[in-house]
């Protein structure tokens, strides 16, 4: 897998708009009761800007004028477990050859390119054979995990998945966190989770590289208009927050403030590895960042 992330600072690149989508999508092309051309329409009168319907082990395709959609599919073993969200051209291109892997490490060797996107799906649900920390340490190249899964808030588990976010990037692994509604039900399951990618226009090569890139968050409602980092100096600043947290390696609570800003001087990298981001809106309402590497 090739990851283009400025881990120093994922937002280093300030050009562009934020662009509101959801790369975990199921329709009637596999295990959803909605048509694919109907979902892509609930997106877009909510007011995304882009969508990738990820059905089970089977690419659908579908066009809607305004809403940018991305090639993606959820990719699972024989057994029914290790479910794996892939996106990109290579995905476009040659569907069948990716529903015909077996193995988590085959999926991950056949994906090696800049355009190509590999996102470990829903850890914490307990539906087994899932991920476990030391699997997901343990699986080879990937470019990301859902730390939020909104469909898993009702069913078995936590929709949750930062502890095992925080343990992959405290022992060194640099991965992404994602948020994605996985709906299933148009009625119910949109608009739960989602990602803004600052992204340079929304054309899907663009939207693409911005991920890649990492130059996104994650969101359950909260609304960040900016996050920099200016040297020793990271900045979150939000709408709508009502407290701002920064943690370090393991999930390890640096520093709280209560205010839609945050001002945070980066501590030692002799002690820490990385920092990320945390923002509490209204109600159960989140955000996060990526993370800031130290070292």
């Amino acid at each position: 897998m090739t990851n283009t992330v400025n881990w120093q600072n994922p937002y280093a690149r300030r050009e562009g708009r934020w662009l509101r989508g959801n790369l975990h999508t199921h329709t009637t092309g596999s295990d959803g009761d909605t048509a694919p051309a109907q979902m892509a329409e609930i997106y877009a009168r909510a007011g995304y800007d882009f969508l990738a319907i990820s059905d089970h082990m089977a690419y659908t395709s579908t066009t809607l004028p305004g809403l940018t959609l991305l090639p993606g599919m959820e990719w699972n073993a024989p057994s029914g477990g290790e479910h794996t969200g892939i996106y990109g051209k290579a995905l476009a291109a040659t569907p069948a050859a990716f529903s015909a892997l077996t193995s988590l490490p085959a999926l991950t060797a056949a994906l090696t390119g800049d355009d190509d996107l590999v996102i470990l799906n829903h850890p914490n649900w307990q539906y087994r054979p899932h991920f476990h920390r030391e699997e997901l340490e343990q699986a080879g190249e990937y470019d990301g995990i859902e730390i939020f899964n909104g469909v898993i808030k009702v069913l078995e588990g936590s929709e949750y998945a930062t502890d095992k976010w925080d343990y992959l990037l405290a022992k060194g692994k640099r991965v992404l966190g994602v948020a994605s509604d996985d709906a299933h039900s148009g009625s119910s399951h949109t608009g739960v989770g989602w990602i803004m990618v600052r992204a340079l226009d929304n054309s899907a090569a663009a939207i693409f590289a911005a991920i890649k890139a990492g130059n996104f968050y994650c969101s359950t409602g909260v609304h960040i208009h900016d996050i920099r980092r200016d040297g020793q100096r990271i900045e979150v600043d939000t709408d709508d927050a009502q407290e701002i947290q920064v943690l370090g390696d393991g999930g390890q609570l640096l520093q709280t403030t209560h205010h839609t800003y945050m001002s945070f001087d980066l501590p030692s990298a002799e002690r820490y590895s990385y920092v990320r981001c945390t923002a509490y809106g209204a109600g159960s309402t989140m955000a996060w960042t990526q993370p800031f590497f130290l070292r």
